[in-house]
């Protein structure tokens, strides 16, 4: 590690059934042209030969550890209460970095001690390393990747997770400053951290695609969706009790559409203290909910501005 005693950056790989996409992700890391860091793999009980592949890597940069079963929260904090660096960077089993990725990751960091959190933009494949083209991929590009900056971030972030976890490098004692990742909300872990690092904590962005993401129907995300959905939803409204305490309890959600979304906050606010309102009934909600991305900006054009403040697909009812 070029003569030091610690590593810069500690690289968290949580992996369950990796194979066969895990030498790749390894690989990555261990080409990098940054020298100081550590690879902490946590094996969360794989039984698919990751196990025999890890113990054989034989690199003094590799450090393992093994869970048994314990879930993908659980794995990231092992790593993040075992890392030695200063900074904390992740990378997926099934994915890969740029060979300059942490170092330029670090350096920008290094140079910006006002920013906590910086991601990069990231190129998506299939299980066979062809570019994928989606609507998704295609909102990624034009919507995620156009917030660079603090304040762009802050902004596109209560609507959407606008940061792809893997990407991203960040300040260790932040992250263990914040308690870590909370299991109770995998698989949308990421999400309630980065509103919880929210508004106290600075995100950033690389414009460039230093990190590859594998997209695959046996990927976690494509296999838990309904539950990531109820979970960036209690995300989405634990954030707003954080930043309006002067929200009563239960606070009054009104939400305008039928639709899939609306049927989520039916069913998750109740248990955060939101109360589903009657539209009917002519009394004004504390919180909208637009479900329906698209006609965000409709919804807002009827609602006083003066009486309602927007925070990503949300009105919030201001004081009186």
């Amino acid at each position: 590690m070029t003569g030091r005693l610690t590593p810069d950056v500690s690289v968290i790989l949580p992996v369950r059934d990796g194979m066969p996409y895990l030498p790749i992700a390894v690989d990555s890391v261990l080409a990098q042209t940054c020298r100081a860091f550590e690879l902490i793999v946590v094996d969360d009980g794989s039984t698919d030969g990751t196990g025999d592949y890890l113990r054989q890597v034989g690199d003094p940069r590799v450090r393992t550890v093994r869970l048994e079963r314990s879930g993908l929260a659980e794995a990231l904090n092992a790593g993040l209460a075992l890392a030695r660096g200063r900074y904390v960077a992740r990378c997926d089993a099934d994915d890969w970095c740029a060979a300059d990725r942490l170092e330029r990751q670090l350096a920008w960091l290094e140079a910006h001690s006002d920013v906590d959190v910086l991601a990069t933009s990231a190129a998506f494949v299939d299980e066979h390393g062809a570019a994928v083209d989606s609507p998704w991929t295609r909102t990624v590009y034009e919507q995620w990747d156009a917030a660079v900056d603090s304040e762009a971030i802050a902004r596109l972030m209560p609507l959407t997770c606008c940061i792809f976890h893997a990407t991203v490098m960040a300040r260790t004692d932040v992250l263990r400053g914040a308690g870590g990742y909370d299991p109770a909300m995998v698989p949308a872990e990421d999400y309630d951290l980065w509103l919880r690092l929210l508004p106290r904590h600075r995100f950033a962005r690389l414009p460039e695609r230093l990190y590859t993401v594998r997209v695959h129907r046996a990927s976690s995300s494509s296999l838990r969706r309904a539950d990531q959905t109820a979970r960036v939803v209690a995300a989405k409204l634990r954030f707003l009790r954080r930043q309006f305490p002067r929200l009563p309890m239960p606070a009054t959600l009104l939400l305008p559409f039928e639709d899939r979304g609306a049927a989520v906050f039916r069913a998750v606010g109740p248990a955060e203290g939101y109360a589903i309102a009657d539209g009917a009934s002519g009394q004004p909600a504390d919180v909208v909910a637009v479900t329906d991305f698209a006609r965000i900006d409709a919804v807002a054009a009827t609602l006083d501005p003066s009486v309602y403040e927007r925070v990503g697909n949300l009105f919030v009812r201001r004081a009186a």
